[in-house]
């Protein structure tokens, strides 16, 4: 059975895939996520960690043995057990399939806010344009999403987002989904994230309710009554 200690920061979600398989497989995993044991930006830039992990990247996995892996799949295969690494090719295959899904498409932890008529929207977050006048000719709205999606570049590895626009000309609104990591609205976090988000009225979303579960599905599929806006929905755009 494996045994071994994980460095990481701490609330990591590429981490937690290791810690879970770990959990699953009887694995004895040891987490290094603080100091004094392992300080983010200074362990991991310390020769005798870049001897064992020359890139320095985190989630880093060093067995008891001595052996070392990074890359949060390959430290979760190696920890797993031999029913969740699958007992045959299909079922190996399986696996392989659903966790590069859950790479590319599932969303990290994140709160829930919404904003309704010029927005973006995340994993349970809902926005709304505070400024429903200035939205005449909808290619006019569409660039102000845009020009949103653009000056907030800096945080795309932090957030996820749909936001749609709804109705027609002179007659529109925008609202989205948004998904951060972390519980709380991250564009006051850093000076880089502060772009446009003052336009935009936010409600953080219960990830409990039946309102949060009908409005993420309706967003990300862009389909559905949205009995919340009253109009019918235009087209739409994807932060990520």
């Amino acid at each position: 059975m494996a045994a071994g200690t994980l460095y990481t920061y701490p609330e990591n979600w590429r981490a937690f895939k290791a810690q879970i398989a770990a959990q699953y497989s009887g694995a004895k995993l040891k987490v290094a996520s603080s100091a004094p044991a392992f300080t983010f930006g200074q362990t991991n830039r310390a020769p005798a960690f870049l001897n064992n992990f020359p890139l320095g990247k985190v989630p880093a996995f060093q067995g008891d043995d001595g052996f070392c892996l990074f890359e949060s799949n390959a430290i979760a295969h190696y920890l797993s057990s031999d029913a969740l690494r699958g007992g045959s090719p299909q079922s190996s295959a399986q696996v392989l399939q659903w966790v590069s899904f859950a790479d590319s498409e599932i969303i990290p932890p994140a709160s829930a806010w919404v904003f309704p008529t010029l927005g973006i929207m995340q994993y349970n977050k809902q926005v709304e344009y505070r400024f429903p006048k200035e939205l005449t000719q909808t290619f006019m709205s569409c660039n102000l999403i845009t020009g949103m999606f653009q000056r907030l570049d800096k945080l795309r590895k932090n957030a996820f987002a749909s936001v749609l626009l709804f109705g027609t000309n002179n007659d529109s609104i925008i609202s989205g989904v948004w998904v951060f990591r972390g519980q709380d609205l991250a564009f006051t976090l850093s000076d880089d994230w502060q772009i446009d988000y003052e336009s935009y009225a936010w409600r953080k979303l219960d990830v409990d309710s039946e309102e949060c579960k009908t409005m993420v599905k309706e967003y990300f599929a862009w389909e559905g009554e949205f009995k919340h806006v009253g109009k019918a929905f235009n087209q739409g755009k994807v932060f990520k």
